[in-house]
């Protein structure tokens, strides 16, 4: 069976799945949400360029390519251009846009694959293990710190 006849078949079989689950989101009003929230962030403020996130975060430059790929993995995670992320964001509205919810090992992977470091769990867990921050800013200084050290020292 050809790869494209295979895909074929997939979606025939779970469309009755997806429709299902579009009519719950819809129901239960996370689609209206979702799409409200989106279009705020992305088309109602300006973009926030990479060089001013990190101004904003105060990176240094040593680590500002952490910073980048924490930001750059929430927002693929979340459906939406890294730019249009801001320090303040909540991170419960960021998480809420997440399909799955709050999928902090999701964003673990994300951040294995876009850096090429292997994250251990209990590092990032730990980290968080006494609840989340309120914004998304300290969140990412949270996850920098841990990346941090197991980049270890640069030289």
């Amino acid at each position: 069976m050809s790869e494209r006849t295979l895909i074929t078949l997939l979606k025939v079989v779970f469309s009755p799945l997806y429709l299902l689950m579009r009519l719950i989101e819809e129901v239960s009003g996370e689609g209206r949400w979702y799409r409200r929230q989106r279009r705020v962030m992305v088309t109602e403020r300006p973009p926030l360029a990479d060089a001013e996130y990190l101004r904003a975060q105060g990176a240094s430059a040593d680590d500002a390519a952490l910073w980048l790929a924490v930001r750059r993995s929430m927002a693929e995670s979340c459906g939406l251009p890294s730019e249009a992320i801001r320090p303040q964001d909540s991170l419960a509205d960021l998480w809420r846009m997440q399909w799955l919810g709050p999928d902090l090992m999701d964003l673990v992977f994300r951040l294995e694959r876009s850096l090429g470091l292997k994250i251990p769990r209990a590092a990032v867990e730990e980290r968080f293990c006494g609840g989340w921050p309120d914004e998304f800013g300290q969140f990412a200084a949270d996850l920098v710190r841990v990346l941090r050290s197991l980049r270890g020292p640069r030289s």
